[in-house]
């Protein structure tokens, strides 16, 4: 058999093809940066559209700047940055969740229109839990209640805030109150005020107000109620006493003492109470209890 023949290009033709080969390369890879810019641009171009007449709010030093520029279509623009509020907040709350203009997007919005109350109660709301920012919400409804003072809304989110956020349980219980008093509020906002004192320990403050519920209503069931709480305060108080009395006697005598009316017996209580409800406290784990409290406030009657 004949070996096989070897055909050798021309020197010519191998530059052609590595000339054609290194063509396509670059067309691939100027074609891959094209895509990758447009892409970019593509993307800032959507976000110019979803955030640029935000953003361009800060150039703006608040709305009293602006008020003078659009007088008379001061519920106009407040209309549209209003718009703009809730644009800017549904993108950021669906993509990034950072909400860093959101607060002088409101303050501009509530000073072009200081009787927009939905805009304090959102703007609040919004701050206190999405931007994590309840100190700036407290702001913004203080300013609501300078323009709006008979709304008991505006003044309920505030202790809403201390209640659920910061954990200010008097201050929430002051606002609670204030809110109760004004017009067309919620007829459950003495007792919150008084749940609020409770739990913040002003028990003092809190029975003045079940006892004013207790008399001024003729619902059998918040009657009940009011009887309950006011109840659950004598017994919070109790507890306390004899909580203190066993303290005591455990850092002099290094243990529990056996029962209750050892307590009484060296001294450390005068007698020992009953429960509202004619019961015992009781010692359990070094900590005293009101089984019939317990119950009670789990919702096991």
């Amino acid at each position: 058999m004949s070996p096989p023949i070897a055909f050798a290009l021309p020197q010519s033709n191998k530059n052609l093809v590595r000339l054609v080969l290194l063509s396509l390369f670059l067309f691939f890879i100027g074609f891959a940066l094209l895509y990758f810019l447009q892409n970019r641009i593509e993307k800032s171009y959507r976000r110019t559209l979803r955030e640029r007449l935000v953003e361009e709010m800060m150039y703006f030093p608040s709305g009293k700047f602006l008020k003078p520029v659009v007088m008379e279509y001061e519920a106009v623009s407040a209309d549209l940055i209003w718009l703009r509020a809730i644009q800017y907040y549904g993108h950021h709350l669906m993509t990034d969740r950072k909400f860093e203009w959101l607060g002088h997007i409101f303050e501009i919005l509530t000073q072009l229109d200081p009787f927009f109350v939905a805009a304090y109660h959102f703007g609040a709301i919004t701050l206190a839990w999405d931007a994590h920012e309840p100190i700036q919400a407290i702001r913004l409804l203080r300013a609501g209640i300078r323009n709006n003072p008979l709304n008991w809304q505006i003044v309920f989110d505030i202790g809403f805030i201390y209640y659920s956020i910061l954990d200010d349980y008097d201050a929430a219980g002051y606002y609670f109150l204030v809110a109760s008093k004004l017009p067309n509020a919620w007829s459950v906002l003495p007792r919150w005020s008084a749940f609020a004192y409770q739990r913040g320990g002003k028990n003092e403050i809190s029975r003045q107000i079940w006892t004013d519920i207790y008399n001024e209503t003729d619902n059998p069931a918040i009657k009940d109620l009011a009887e309950r709480n006011l109840a659950l305060l004598k017994v919070d108080e109790d507890i306390a006493v004899i909580q203190a009395a066993v303290n005591k006697y455990r850092a002099t005598f290094g243990k529990n003492p056996p029962n209750l009316y050892e307590l009484c017996r060296v001294g450390y209580l005068k007698y020992l109470p009953k429960d509202p409800w004619g019961g015992k406290y009781v010692l359990k784990d070094s900590i005293v209890k009101s089984p019939k409290a317990d119950r009670l406030r789990s919702g096991r009657f």
